[in-house]
């Protein structure tokens, strides 16, 4: 019996989160955006500090499934979850992002008039950029867990014996 295999993220896994709230997040700021608090710009900090720590472990595991000299090893359940955390790290990635693209969509055309909107903006942009740091965190600490011959391994069992 072969374990099951993990399928890796794809854009369209990406894309349905980014679309979806993203669509929410605008049609919501539509019509309550004047009730709203302006943003905070360290609402960004946590997921750009989560997205430093995946692209460090991101290496970490690379190293110790790749069998680098000098790499320390990591059990497979450590790899297993790492691999977990990056897959999720992607997909909330993703829907923050489109969040960020909602809100950015929604205040950018009165960000020159309404003093409120320009700060949110930026806000939002940085917001925006620390989501796709966490994507990309989390999609190279999902890839890093794969094992590189796992392709292989199918090619060489299927070959008739000599």
């Amino acid at each position: 019996m072969t374990p099951p295999q993990i399928r890796r993220t794809t854009l369209f896994d990406l894309a349905v989160p980014f679309g979806i709230v993203g669509v929410t997040v605008y049609v919501l700021l539509r019509v309550s955006y004047g009730s709203i608090p302006t943003l905070n710009y360290a609402s960004a900090v946590p997921l750009a500090a989560l997205a430093g720590a995946e692209f460090v472990a991101a290496r970490r595991v690379r190293s110790a499934v790749r069998h680098v000299p000098g790499a320390r090893p990591m059990q497979a359940i450590a790899i297993a979850r790492c691999v977990a955390l990056g897959k999720a790290s992607s997909l909330v990635g993703s829907a923050v992002a489109g969040a960020a693209g909602g809100l950015l969509i929604r205040v950018i055309p009165e960000a020159g008039t309404v003093q409120a909107a320009a700060h949110d903006t930026r806000a939002g942009a940085f917001l925006a950029a620390a989501a796709g740091l966490i994507v990309a965190a989390g999609l190279l600490l999902e890839r890093a867990g794969l094992d590189p011959n796992r392709d292989r391994g199918d090619e060489d069992n299927a070959r008739p014996a000599r």
